[in-house]
């Protein structure tokens, strides 16, 4: 009885630590879908830096010619500093700081 608990828990170990194994490790069969999502990623963020330096700059026209930081994006909009916000890139959203105007994406 000993003996089978004992057999039953290193199954047990070897599934768990076999499993971690498997999300983590590259394989020539798993190395283009992982490739894939790498670039898809970056191109992501690649996009989202675009519209980050856009509405920088458009926080910053703000800054100087109101003397403060907006309240939101939004109030780009309502003072027309932007037609629109440009819509972040699918999953993901803009953060925005009006204490610091500061403006990343997540």
């Amino acid at each position: 009885m000993k003996k089978n608990l004992i057999l039953f828990f290193l199954l047990i170990l070897i599934f768990v630590s076999c499993k971690k194994e498997k999300k983590e490790d590259l394989t020539p069969l798993n190395a283009p879908l992982k490739y894939g999502a790498t670039i898809e990623k970056t191109m992501k963020k690649a996009k989202a830096m675009e519209d980050i330096l856009y509405l920088k700059n458009k926080i910053n026209t703000f800054q100087i010619q109101e003397g403060r930081y907006p309240e939101s994006l939004d109030e780009l909009v309502e003072k027309k500093y932007i037609e629109k916000i440009p819509n972040p890139p699918k999953g993901m959203k803009f953060v925005y700081d009006p204490k610091t105007g500061k403006v990343d994406v997540k």
